[in-house]
């Protein structure tokens, strides 16, 4: 379920698809608490908890507060500690703190520099079952990108070679590069996508000096962020990328399987999760103008499922009627509000959706839901609308989270309540047009000059990245 925590104005709200924001405690007598950080700002980091069943998350406060405008990452260690590394605000060093857990809370250590030379980016952080922990990140040098590690045995408290050294340069340069690094068996695995056209892979067994050769996973366009990869339990590596397609390779330790075809529509933030040994591919996939949902597919008989929306209150409404006073006649316009289709959502009495006082639109779910995406062919002019819901006897009047609206402007994003858990609890089931569901009932009070026509209506959010729980 969604639950409206903060909002940011930081260029990369939600990171990106290599990194961790998202940790869980798991021992202790806090087991089980999961810690988000989170980028509010440019320059700020935040930190809130929640404990199971998570409806109730701590006040978001300040942990950084010198970050430049660029992702972090963030790892936790089995005592509850975050080693969190950025890029420093004022001269692009990459740097790092410690958050350390004590008695439920978590104290702010001072800044320690990983390298201060060159302009360091898109940090990827990375435990050793040995407890050595190890960093990648893309370096600009000469205007190139190179990808670069470098460890530390002691917590990060000092960095291989000090803070002058580069440590390992693991790729030649590009125009663009991103890495992740992860830990599976007796190996460091740093996986990278170079220059818009390759995905690469090195890895370095634990305690020995060199990494091995560079060696390819997968040549093609369009490659930048947009990929993960993450170890199961039994030793395999999964990898997904986006490039235009989602796609999916697996490594065993020794052979790459073939590159799988998940959906030809593509998608941004892929992640890759291992339940159970069985890889699931979480991502974003466009389903209408502005309208982006969270979608889950997994492994089945070496093929993938076919895409399952995350969150079914996040959908096409099941119905949509338009009801015209005049007549007092329901239209079904649920068709209409589900296409893209140009101005095709009206009642055909009025030739809108609603235009005199009391005619309505009814929008209904099978699910509660607290979001509108509304498009509109024609916006409405001069006239007022009041929303409610139904409580069990009667239809409650409420102000959108939102705001105000009256189906005024031609494209609107509109909050019903600021997330799921703010749905009123007495909102129920009821009966419209013979049809049983959560309904929104939206009322002309004030006659419009002009009706509003729509062209699609859903409750499908913008949604710009997602982020998946470690552990």
């Amino acid at each position: 379920m969604q639950k409206h925590l903060t909002d940011s104005t930081a260029s990369y709200p939600g990171g990106i698809s290599t990194g961790h924001r998202l940790l869980k405690i798991p021992y202790g007598s806090y087991a089980g608490r999961v810690a988000l950080l989170l980028q509010s700002s440019s320059a700020l980091i935040k930190l809130t908890y929640a404990d199971y069943p998570y409806k109730t998350w701590s006040t978001p406060t300040t942990v950084i507060n010198d970050t430049g405008d660029y992702p972090f990452d963030a790892v936790m260690d089995d005592n509850g500690n975050i080693y969190l590394a950025y890029t420093l605000g004022s001269n692009n060093d990459l740097v790092m703190r410690k958050l350390s857990f004590l008695d439920g809370s978590w104290s702010v250590g001072s800044l320690v520099t990983i390298y201060n030379t060159d302009d360091n980016y898109f940090p990827s952080l990375c435990l050793e079952s040995t407890d050595r922990l190890w960093v990648g990140w893309s370096r600009l040098s000469g205007g190139q990108y190179y990808i670069n590690a470098k460890y530390s045995d002691d917590w990060g408290v000092n960095w291989a070679g000090g803070a002058s050294s580069p440590g390992d340069t693991l790729s030649s340069g590009a125009n663009a590069a991103y890495a992740k690094l992860v830990n599976m068996a007796d190996y460091i695995y740093a996986v990278y996508s170079d220059g818009g056209t390759k995905i690469y892979y090195r890895r370095k067994q634990h305690y020995v000096a060199l990494w091995d050769s560079e060696s390819e996973i997968f040549t093609g366009s369009n490659l930048d962020e947009n990929f993960d990869v993450t170890p199961s339990g039994d030793n395999r590596i999964g990898v997904v990328w986006d490039d235009g397609e989602i796609k999916f390779k697996e490594f065993d330790g020794s052979i790459w399987s073939g590159v799988i075809v998940v959906d030809t529509n593509g998608g941004l933030f892929p992640q890759v999760k291992y339940i159970e040994n069985v890889p699931y591919l979480v991502y974003i996939l466009a389903s209408g103008s502005g309208q982006n949902n969270v979608v889950y597919s997994y492994l089945n008989n070496n093929s993938f499922s076919t895409p399952i929306i995350l969150d079914q209150s996040k959908t096409e409404l099941a119905k949509t009627f338009c009801y015209d006073l005049s007549t007092a006649s329901f239209e079904d316009l649920s068709l209409a509000a589900s296409d893209s289709t140009a101005s095709d959502i009206y009642h055909s009495d009025s030739s809108a959706i609603f235009k005199d006082s009391s005619d309505a639109l009814y929008l209904g779910l099978e699910e509660k839901f607290h979001y509108l995406k509304v498009i509109l062919g024609t916006a409405g002019v001069g006239g007022n609308v009041n929303w409610q819901y139904f409580d069990g006897n009667e239809w409650i009047s409420f102000v959108p989270s939102g705001g105000s609206w009256h189906f005024s402007d031609s494209d609107k994003g509109l909050l019903l309540w600021d997330d799921i858990f703010s749905v009123p609890e007495g909102w129920q089931k009821n009966s419209v047009n013979g049809t049983e569901m959560f309904w929104i009932k939206v009322t002309v009070t004030t006659t419009f000059t002009t009706g509003p026509v729509g062209t699609q209506i859903s409750t499908v959010p913008d949604i710009k990245a997602v982020v998946l729980m470690e552990r």
